[in-house]
């Protein structure tokens, strides 16, 4: 009897000793999710001022007497692109709480999305005025079924990287190609829209390239630069519904810097 009780208290014991490790691991992974929410909040909230102190300082600016019509034009344009920064990044955020409950949808119709890119362009120069912005497109119209305001958003997402990781006086590239598809990858439709995105700045290491699609991911040569961590991730959702696919092209001794890139079926 005397053994069986020494027995069973051991047992007592060594399933106590379980229940505190297993209680001490929860408490961590508790306590590193509270940590990661503090610095996701605290990013979000950085990334929504940085479009809100341009757009209250040029709104000011704009209620000075004796403007010139074009003084007018060029500070409403940038209140209205960092508008749209600020409207980007509320979308990601509304986004990646649709992802979540599995209501993420798309409203497709005809589309020219050589037309959109210029447009994005056009609005996202004003917040980058030290920048260079190139567009090369087709002559023709590049048309598919697709949702203008998500590609809008994707792409909008991929210029507003392009500005953050490239230095002033450096140029960014969108262009856009229509190409066949691989034989393996024809379904519907046998040809492809490539938009690609290209900055001047520094590569991103291949080490952490397994990281760039994971929501909330922030990469360690991200250091300085404030981010929500979901702009590449809703991309990829976007393309990813649209049946296409987004990718970081490998640099080349011609095109230094990072590309990323995206084929949408036509």
């Amino acid at each position: 009897m005397q053994v069986q009780r020494e027995q069973s208290n051991e047992e007592i014991i060594a399933a106590l000793q379980r229940q505190i490790t297993e209680l001490k691991a929860s408490n961590l992974a508790l306590k590193e999710q509270l940590e990661r929410r503090e610095q996701f909040n605290a990013m979000v909230a950085h990334e929504l001022r940085g479009p809100l102190t341009p757009i209250i300082n040029y709104a000011e600016l704009l209620t000075r007497p004796n403007l010139k019509p074009e003084a007018v034009a060029r500070r409403a344009q940038i209140i209205i692109s960092q508008a749209r920064r600020l409207e980007r990044l509320v979308n990601d955020l509304q986004d990646a709480s649709r992802l979540s409950g599995g209501q993420f949808m798309l409203d497709c119709a005809p589309c020219d999305i050589a037309a959109l890119a210029r447009e994005v362009v056009e609005q996202l120069s004003p917040v980058a005025p030290y920048h260079r912005f190139t567009i090369e497109t087709p002559a023709d119209p590049v048309t598919g079924t697709w949702d203008a305001g998500r590609l809008q958003q994707a792409l909008g997402n991929l210029l507003d990287n392009a500005i953050k990781y490239s230095d002033e006086g450096t140029t960014i590239t969108v262009r856009i190609t229509v190409r066949e598809r691989a034989a393996e990858q024809r379904q519907e439709s046998k040809r492809v829209a490539r938009i690609s995105v290209h900055n001047q700045g520094a590569g991103i290491p291949p080490a952490e390239i397994g990281q760039l699609f994971r929501p909330y991911g922030r990469l360690q040569s991200s250091a300085g630069h404030q981010g929500s961590g979901l702009g590449l991730y809703i991309t990829k959702c976007i393309i990813d519904a649209h049946n296409g696919t987004l990718q970081l092209e490998a640099p080349t001794p011609e095109t230094p810097g990072t590309t990323f890139s995206f084929d949408l079926p036509m």
